[in-house]
C-alpha cells in the first residue's frame, strides 16, 4: 500500500504517478477491474467512483500488487 497525492493521471494510458510524503514518486497501472472509492458530498465519506472521478491533487491511499514488472493498482481510496 502506498498513500500519497496524486500528481499525474493518464486516463487514456489507465496510469497515474502518486507522490508519497517522503517525496517518492511511484508510477501505478489501473487494470480494469481496480476498486476506486471517491468522496461522496452527501455522506461526507466515500462512494464507488471510476477513473474517471479520479483528479490530480487528491490524497489517496492505493492497493496495489507488482506484475509484469510495474505496479497495478488493485484499489485506489480518496482521503481528500
Amino acid at each position: 500500500m502506498i498513500e500519497g497525492t496524486l500528481r499525474k493521471l493518464d486516463r487514456a494510458n489507465r496510469t497515474a504517478v502518486v507522490e508519497t510524503s517522503d517525496g517518492k514518486e511511484v508510477a501505478v497501472h489501473f487494470d480494469a477491474g481496480s476498486y476506486i472509492a471517491i468522496p461522496d458530498p452527501a455522506t461526507m465519506g466515500n462512494m464507488t467512483g471510476s477513473l474517471d472521478d479520479l483528479k490530480e491533487g487528491y490524497w489517496i491511499q492505493a492497493d496495489f500488487v507488482e506484475k509484469e514488472g510495474s505496479c497495478h493498482c488493485t484499489s485506489v481510496t480518496c482521503l481528500s
